[in-house]
Formats: structure tokens, C-alpha cells, sequence
């Protein structure tokens, strides 16, 4: 079995990789503080932080290939707070370094929002210009991950979707709202292509077996807006969509720039036998479910 490190195994991608593992990867997952019970995976405590340490958890453990998902990925708080680059770029070309020198395959998960919005949809070709610093932080991690090694891989994720049972996700705080009969209040005009979260870790295992190389993208199938998403969302679950608000980005102060629309082509990734399902298909299996 391939060993398959995974940092940030704590958050909404890290719960879906766990539960999408695939048999012939034999997982650990590495938190720093939160740590969740997972089925079938070693949990391990790291701080990323601290490089003496990470290296001699490599060799220890001396893993075939690692999936560095550990981020901070709220934008707001990335603009208030610059110690992110940190964890967002120290850390990540840390890492990449080691895997380079140890030859272990390296997949980094960056994101949509390296692009400005004005030219969607994206290609992995497309040129980057993040508006925020969490996307600028993410695009100098990308640059940094490839300069030191080259074979890595970079998957640049969207929007994500789900209903992991770590109750993160904005879906889980959507449902969580219209079934107390709150409002939730959703941008008209921001378009993303949201991805459910268990099409993502297959795409980011379609990746790794293909021993794949270079800039990828994750996107969905379909572009919308978060009303649009949250009206479908709804209806699928049996819940009040007059409770959903139309709002616009420009009506709403926040730290952080939004771009408009980030929509992302993804046909380099198709190739790869990355296979993401429908947004109607999701929502049907993930509300008989619920």
C-alpha cells in the first residue's frame, strides 16, 4: 500500500478524503489541534511550524506522497491577520522542499480565488490576479511549490459542497439556519463552480494515481451563483426557499475583495479521470441521506 500523508485531515476537504480513501493508500493524517475521529486512519500530531520537526517526521514515517491541505482559507481573517503567510506559504514551500529532496510525491490544494473574476472561465493557462491577500498568499505558494519542485502537483480548488459529519461547511450552516426558520442571506452576484466535496477527493486521488504534474483544476460542472446554489439547495431538502435572500457583494462590508466570478474550466483534469457529478445529482443523495 502507498503511504499517503495528509495535512489539515481536520477540515471540510481533509473529512472527504478521508472518507473517499481509496484501498491501496494507507492514510495519516496529520492536525495540529482539533483532532476528529476517522475511520481506518492514523492521526498524528504535527505542528507544521516547526521544520526540525517536520523533517524528522518524514523520515520517520517516510511516506510515498503527501496531500498538504492545511491552510488558513478565511479570507477576511487572512486580510486582517499577515501571520497567515505562515501556514499559507512558509509552511507549503517548506514541505515541498522536503518531498523534493526526499523524492515523495507533493500535492498542494490552492484555489479559485487566484484569479481577479473579470475573465472567467478560467483555464489553467489563464492569468493570475488575486484581488485579496488570502488569494495572493496562495498564488505565491503555488510559484514557490514549483520552483523547488518542479513534478508537484497543484489543484486548485473552488467553492466546495457537502454535509461532512465535523459539521464544517457552509451548507451545514445553510440547512442548519432555514430549518430554524432563519433567513440566510446569499450573493446574486458572485459565480463560482462549486464542487461537492466527495467529487473533489476523487479528483485529487485521480491526480495522484496518474502521477500527474503542473497546475490542475478542480471546478464543477456547472456555473452559479450562491443563490442560485442555496434555491436548489432548498428545494432538494424540503425547506423554505422564500426564506433565502437575494444580497449583492457590494452591499455587504467586508475585509477581504470577492471576486465576481472565478468559475474555472477544468477539461485539463477531465483527462485525468477526474469525474464530477452534477449539482442535482448531489443534492438528491446527500438529502435521502440527511
Amino acid at each position: 500500500m502507498k503511504k499517503l500523508l495528509v495535512t489539515g485531515i481536520s477540515g471540510f476537504l481533509g473529512w472527504h478524503i478521508a472518507e473517499h480513501a481509496q484501498s491501496d493508500f494507507q492514510l495519516i493524517g496529520i492536525y495540529n489541534k482539533t483532532k476528529l475521529e476517522l475511520k481506518n486512519i492514523q492521526l498524528e500530531q504535527l505542528d507544521l511550524t516547526n521544520q526540525s520537526a517536520v523533517s524528522n517526521f518524514l523520515k520517520k514515517h517516510q511516506p510515498d506522497a503527501i496531500l498538504h491541505l492545511a491552510a488558513n482559507s478565511n479570507p477576511n481573517y487572512c486580510e486582517q491577520n499577515p501571520l497567515s503567510e505562515i501556514i499559507n506559504v512558509k509552511v507549503t514551500e517548506h514541505l515541498a522542499s522536503n518531498c523534493a529532496e526526499q523524492n515523495i510525491s507533493f500535492l498542494f490544494t490552492s484555489t479559485d480565488l487566484v484569479f481577479d473574476g473579470k475573465n472567467a472561465p478560467y483555464t489553467t493557462t489563464g492569468s493570475p490576479n488575486p484581488i485579496m491577500v488570502y488569494g495572493k498568499q496562495k498564488l505565491e505558494a503555488e510559484q514557490k511549490v514549483l520552483k523547488v519542485f518542479p513534478k508537484a502537483i497543484i489543484a486548485r480548488m473552488p467553492l466546495m459542497y457537502g454535509l461532512p459529519k465535523n459539521g464544517l461547511g457552509f451548507m451545514n450552516a445553510w440547512l442548519r439556519n432555514l430549518q430554524a426558520g432563519k433567513n440566510v442571506y446569499c450573493f446574486t452576484d458572485e459565480y463560482r463552480t462549486a464542487t461537492f466535496g466527495g467529487d473533489a477527493a476523487q479528483g485529487i486521488f485521480a491526480l495522484l494515481n496518474n502521477k500527474a504534474k503542473g497546475i490542475f483544476h478542480l471546478g464543477g460542472l456547472e456555473r452559479m451563483s450562491r443563490f442560485e446554489f442555496a434555491t436548489q439547495m432548498a428545494e432538494h431538502f424540503g425547506l423554505d426557499k422564500n426564506l433565502i435572500i437575494p444580497s449583492l457583494q457590494k452591499d455587504v462590508n467586508m475585509p477581504a475583495k470577492r471576486p465576481a466570478d472565478v468559475s474555472l474550466d477544468s477539461n485539463n483534469t477531465f483527462t485525468f479521470g477526474f469525474v464530477p457529478k452534477k449539482l442535482e445529482d448531489n443534492l438528491e443523495k446527500l438529502s435521502s441521506s440527511f
